[in-house]
């Protein structure tokens, strides 16, 4: 997993800075910030709907079960949006109980979803320091945005592998 978000870090530092000065920033992160909130209201719909026996549930030893997939969500919210000088007062620590993880989840995206909607277009070119690697705020956002839509495809496959249809699928 961190590979994977290394590498589309990596890539976003690479090719967003090039494009941030040729496009509308405000469009962009309108965008973004739609995608945001649809990502993740299906990422606490479903979460919503997995029962609470499953949420100790892992495909493997070793593997994030289903509360903790929901723990690592929140924590990276915040810590992603306290990269880009959006600090939270919210208090609560991960948690092994349904209603505390969907709590704290619901939470983080609010958190979010501040940020995206208070960000100004300038914001967007200025320079942050993220996984090691130095990128403008383009790369930085699309990680919080690409990370929702990567964990949520995790927990459709959970769910899936426990017959739980996710709840905007039909069935």
């Amino acid at each position: 997993m961190l590979r994977n978000v290394t590498f589309f870090l990596l890539a976003a530092a690479l090719v967003l800075p090039a494009t941030a000065q040729e496009h509308d920033n405000s469009a962009y992160l309108g965008a973004v910030s739609v995608d945001f909130s649809q990502a993740s209201e299906k990422l606490s719909s479903l979460a919503e709907a997995i029962p609470e026996d499953y949420f100790d549930w892992r495909p493997a030893e070793g593997i994030f079960s289903v509360v903790e997939v929901l723990n690592h969500v929140s924590t990276a919210n915040f810590r992603l949006a306290a990269v880009l000088g959006h600090e939270s007062d919210y208090k609560a620590s991960a948690t092994d109980t349904k209603e505390g993880a969907l709590a704290r989840l619901a939470a983080s995206q609010a958190h979010v979803k501040e940020l995206l909607d208070s960000m100004a277009e300038a914001d967007l070119n200025s320079t942050i320091e993220l996984y090691g690697m130095t990128m403008n705020h383009y790369g930085a956002v699309g990680a919080i945005t690409a990370h929702t839509h990567e964990h949520l495809g995790q927990l459709i496959a959970y769910a899936r592998s426990n017959g739980i249809a996710p709840p905007w699928s039909g069935g």
